[in-house]
């Protein structure tokens, strides 16, 4: 959760969305599942780990809506193709929601 919290002080759209994603790789086979060495008491439960798939997956939401906005107006049609091709980092969470047990 501390993790989560630390990634929202990246503020540029992009960077943010690949920080997130890079954390949700590096962590994915280190949250508690059921009958993995990280359930435990001391390690966290199940419900932890799919509140921070959660968490990270609003989010990363949040910065590819951020997207939309930013830069000029004729810039728009590059800025959109590239959002487009970025909604693969986001939906990486819905994934990995779908594989805990």
């Amino acid at each position: 959760k501390d993790l989560v919290e630390m990634s929202k002080g990246v503020q540029h759209p992009m960077r943010g969305l690949f920080l997130r994603n890079y954390l949700s790789q590096m962590t994915k086979d280190k949250l508690p599942d059921i009958n993995s060495e990280y359930e435990g008491e001391m390690n966290g439960t199940v419900e932890d780990a799919i509140e921070f798939i959660l968490l990270n997956f609003a989010e990363m939401n949040r910065l590819w809506v951020r997207l939309q906005h930013q830069g000029k107006a004729k810039n728009r049609k590059k800025r959109e193709n590239e959002r487009q091709q970025l909604r693969i980092l986001v939906g990486t969470n819905l994934v990995r929601l779908s594989q805990l047990e």
